[in-house]
C-alpha cells in the first residue's frame, strides 16, 4: 500500500479540560439565593428557589456565551456546546437544594437550621469546586495559600452577609 492510500489513523476523541469557573460561579450564586431567602421559606420553597434560580443562570450564561460568540455561535452545535459548558451553574444548585428539603423532613431540624445547612453545603461546594480549580492550575507556594485564603474568604463573606441580615 502506498502512503498515499493509506488509510488515516483513527482519531482519539479526548474529553475537553474541564474548567470548574461555572462550578464556582453556580455554588456561590446558590448560597447568595439561600442568605437572601431568609429563614422563613419552607424546606420546599427555598428547593424551588435555589433550583430555578441555578437554572436561570445557566441559561443566562448560556445565551451570553451564544452572543459574544464564545461556543462558535448561534449554530446548534455551538449552543449545545454552551449548554454542556455552562451546566455546572444548574448542577452546583442541586446539593444545596436536596440538603434543604432533607432538613425539611426531619422534624428535629427548624426551618432556619435547614435553610443554615443549605447554605453549607453550598459553602462546602464552592470550597471544593476553588480547590479543584487550584488543582487544576498546578499552583503552589504564596500563589497557592493566596487563591486558597480567598476562596476561603468568599465563603466567610458569604456567612457575615446571613448573619448581618436580618431575619436571618
Amino acid at each position: 500500500m502506498s502512503e498515499t492510500n493509506r488509510a488515516p489513523a483513527p482519531t482519539r476523541r479526548l474529553r475537553p479540560e474541564r474548567d470548574y469557573t461555572s462550578a464556582v460561579y453556580g455554588s456561590v450564586l446558590a448560597a447568595s439565593v439561600i442568605v437572601s431567602a431568609g429563614d422563613s421559606r419552607s424546606p420546599v420553597a427555598l428547593a424551588v428557589l435555589i433550583v430555578v434560580s441555578g437554572f436561570v443562570f445557566w441559561i443566562a450564561h448560556v445565551y451570553a456565551a451564544t452572543v459574544a460568540s464564545v461556543h462558535g455561535g448561534w449554530h446548534v452545535a455551538a449552543i449545545r456546546t454552551g449548554m454542556q459548558h455552562e451546566w455546572p451553574v444548574a448542577a452546583a444548585a442541586i446539593p444545596p437544594a436536596i440538603a434543604a428539603l432533607v432538613c425539611g423532613w426531619i422534624p428535629a431540624v427548624s426551618v432556619a437550621n435547614g435553610s443554615w445547612a443549605a447554605l453549607l453545603v453550598a459553602i462546602g461546594e464552592q470550597q471544593l469546586w476553588g480547590w479543584a480549580a487550584v488543582r487544576r492550575a498546578n499552583l503552589s507556594g504564596a500563589i497557592l495559600a493566596r487563591t486558597v485564603a480567598l476562596n476561603l474568604f468568599m465563603g466567610f463573606v458569604i456567612v457575615a452577609l446571613k448573619l448581618a441580615l436580618p431575619g436571618h
